[in-house]
């Protein structure tokens, strides 16, 4: 298309719209002192760094923007560009946050709630699935945006969330696509981020994107280079950006997943050829090289900015003749600041939890600091807090604006786990557990749920967790449980027998989270305990049951950033109670002390930890305390002896760990690997089989492991006091 044709084609555009009422275009600025220069961006995943490489060079020449419409990531840098960050500080924004855990959206551990940091350490994994009236309800991708929401609202916290996109710095489109219709559309106004979030809803990975009714998944289904919403911004010269790639050669052999990906690319691939017949001789194609960039590999941002320099500069003479044509800038090049936010907050509560609840929560400890980190965590909290689904603040209208929407899974949530252990050696043990949740329960917050374990061993319970107090820190606890577990039982090196215990009983506890990191409670219970006999070297062992009820108090103190590799943080536990047989008429008890101390840290690439634990039971004349055991034996806890084989009534023990992850971090899709070596040592009396002595054990492990989506799975080998060997394979939590 000539001069004359786009002339033509203008006028005939500007009548259309005339006759239609619009307003003057986006992008018409007066030509009287030059063109109106359209930045088109296209979709690409981690591509999209190579663009920026190529803004710096625009930024370098000071080549005039009027307008920019962008696709998928493509809207994402450009909007930022939009609202007056320069393209430098886009490629710090690229190089400097770790988009793996940023599109995983999982919260970091230290931002959740005590509670619920308590319940990730059983062996369900994290991954749910919803249950209603039509059976599973699986997530509407693989993937929650929470982390994108969250880090581009921050960037984009200077923009209201009902912004007119023409008044931005640069008048912006960003292109999303329709999933009832198919066609392309480009957001002009509403909540800048909710619009670049739904151009990059990449089907299968993230959920569709709900906006004013409607719902829309990434524009590049429908527009990957948006030529045609620039022109219709009134853009008069194109420097278009593609990062798009042709489809390559099938394979004879494709799998159904690749004919899916090859016919995506196809359409993809059509729709910018379609895109590319409306340039004319004025307008600039760049296409850079991206060959060694895959879309989700974030992690070479800095080689994708390189790459885009490169290209840029090699058509210096090029971007300089559009320059010479071009009206002058109409923006400056500025750092986004955060516009402060309202006093007055205004709940948008699409939960049936109550608003004050809320609002109390959100707000607590508001004041000590309400910079953009402690925001966030805030409404990581909340979140956490109310089993809800994307937890959101901005402005609009003036006002600040707290978003609370429900959890897209629903109420009743599914987590399912395994828990497994061998010693190669005929010792083993397997069970598939799963939980089912309501969340939250009520107005007033809670849930309920029931957790069954089911194989080598049996457990059963029902437990209800209700907050209250103005922002839900206080809470009761209350449970009902029964367990049935086989335990083997060693002296040493020496195989005592295998036991059965069982445990039927009721407990609770009241307390108070501190913060996000610590509770105090106090728990009290009754139960049934009965150890029976499966297979002993004992001749005369008889079955011991006994009724018991115990009162006692619980701290804990938890900073650590991952359950099983943390490297960074401390956790500390005490528990200390006291425990009465209900069989009896005197006064006799057990009173119980459980310590223990982990903290992490980082040297170099390696993890440090360090553990130390201790456990005493102390009983007065008459009671059984055979029933109230410590047991050690198994990886972290002496691993040259199989699982739970060492009963103890005391115990001391230390270990220190060293491991160095294998795999990289800032990945998609994220599979980390371990390799580790640990030194522990225990000192246990033999009291518990009334042998009148103490001893050191010590147990050298080395491991590999692998952070698995249904939990932490352990291979490895160690060896011991009594020279001792144990190889073993262990899957679920440990510690």
């Amino acid at each position: 298309m000539g001069d004359n044709m786009r002339l033509k084609h203008f006028c005939v555009l500007g009548i259309i719209w005339a006759l239609m009422g619009q307003p003057v275009l986006a992008c018409d600025f007066d030509d009287e002192d030059g063109l109106d220069v359209g930045l088109v961006l296209s979709g690409g995943g981690a591509k999209a760094s190579t663009q920026v490489g190529v803004m710096q060079i625009l930024d370098e020449l000071e080549i005039p923007i009027h307008c920019i419409t962008g696709t998928s990531m493509g809207s994402v840098v450009g909007s930022f560009y939009a609202v007056g960050y320069s393209a430098d500080e886009i490629g710090d924004i690229l190089t400097s946050n770790d988009w793996g855990k940023v599109f995983r959206g999982n919260a970091p551990r230290r931002d959740k709630s005590f509670v619920e940091k308590e319940r990730e350490e059983s062996y369900f994994s994290g991954n749910v699935a919803g249950v209603g009236k039509n059976g599973l309800k699986l997530p509407g991708g693989l993937s929650s945006m929470s982390g994108l929401k969250l880090l581009y609202r921050e960037l984009l916290s200077n923009v209201s969330m009902d912004a007119d996109f023409d008044q931005l710095e640069i008048p912006f489109r960003a292109v999303a696509t329709d999933l009832h219709t198919g066609e392309a559309k480009a957001f002009g106004h509403g909540d800048l981020v909710e619009s670049i979030l739904a151009s990059m809803a990449v089907p299968g990975v993230f959920a569709p994107r709900e906006i004013d009714g409607k719902l829309y998944v990434d524009g590049g289904i429908a527009s990957n280079l948006p030529i045609a919403a620039a022109i219709k911004m009134g853009a008069d010269i194109i420097i278009a950006v593609d990062v798009s790639n042709p489809p390559e050669a099938p394979s004879a052999d494709i799998s159904v997943a690749g004919t899916a990906m090859q016919i995506t690319t196809i359409m993809v691939w059509r729709g910018v050829q379609r895109e590319l017949v409306l340039l004319d001789d004025d307008d600039l194609i760049i296409r850079p090289n991206t060959i060694n960039i895959g879309t989700a590999a974030y992690e070479r941002s800095r080689e994708g900015i390189a790459a885009g320099r490169k290209v840029g500069l090699s058509l210096r003479d090029a971007l300089l003749a559009i320059k010479a044509k071009a009206a002058p800038a109409h923006r400056q090049i500025m750092p986004a600041s955060p516009v402060m936010l309202s006093s007055d907050l205004t709940i948008i509560n699409h939960t049936l939890v109550k608003d004050s609840l809320i609002r109390n929560r959100y707000l607590q400890g508001h004041g000590k600091g309400d910079n953009p980190t402690i925001k966030k965590r805030r409404l990581r909290d909340l979140a956490s807090f109310g089993g809800f689904g994307e937890v959101d603040i901005g402005q609009s209208n003036g006002a600040t604006v707290l978003t609370v929407d429900k959890n897209a899974l629903g109420r009743n949530l599914l987590q399912v786990g395994i828990n497994a252990t061998n010693d190669f050696e005929g010792s083993s043990s397997y069970s598939v557990l799963a939980r089912l949740t309501r969340k939250p329960l009520s107005a007033r917050g809670g849930d309920f749920s029931l957790s069954g374990e089911f194989g080598t061993n049996i457990g059963l319970s029902a437990e209800w967790y209700q907050p209250f107090g103005a922002g839900g820190r206080f809470f009761i606890q209350p449970e009902v449980f029964a367990r049935w577990e086989q335990r083997k039982i060693d002296i040493l090196t020496i195989r005592v027998g295998d036991f059965l215990a069982k445990n039927v009983g009721v407990r609770g506890r009241v307390g108070r989270e501190i913060g996000k990191w610590g509770v105090m409670a106090l728990e009290a219970g009754v139960e049934n305990t009965r150890i029976s006999e499966i297979v002993s070297i004992f001749d005369d062992f008889k079955t011991t049951s006994a009724d018991r009820a115990n009162v006692g108090l619980y701290f804990a103190a938890d900073t650590l950033d991952r359950n099983d590799w943390p490297t960074s943080g401390h956790r500390m536990r005490v528990r200390a109670k006291r425990v009465y047989d209900l069989g009896k008429n005197d006064t006799a008890t057990i009173d119980t002390l459980n310590a223990s101390w982990l903290t992490a840290f980082g040297v170099g690439s390696y993890g440090v930890l360090l553990n130390a634990r201790y456990g005493k039971t102390s009983d007065t004349i008459g009671i059984n305390s055979s029933l109230e055991f410590f047991s050690l034996g198994g990886f972290r806890q002496i691993g040259s002896f199989a699982n739970n084989s060492l009963p103890t009534n005391s115990f001391s023990y230390g270990s220190v760990e060293v491991f160095k992850r294998l795999t990289d971090t800032g990945k998609l899709i994220d599979l980390p690997i371990y390799v580790g070596v640990l030194g522990e040592v225990s000192r246990i009396p033999l009291s518990f089989f009334d042998i009148a002595e103490q001893t050191n054990i010590y147990a050298g492990s080395i491991y590999v492991g692998a952070d698995t989506p249904l939990g932490p799975l352990f291979i490895g080998g160690a060896y011991g006091s009594g020279s001792t060997t144990q190889l073993f394979f262990k899957f679920g939590r440990t510690f």
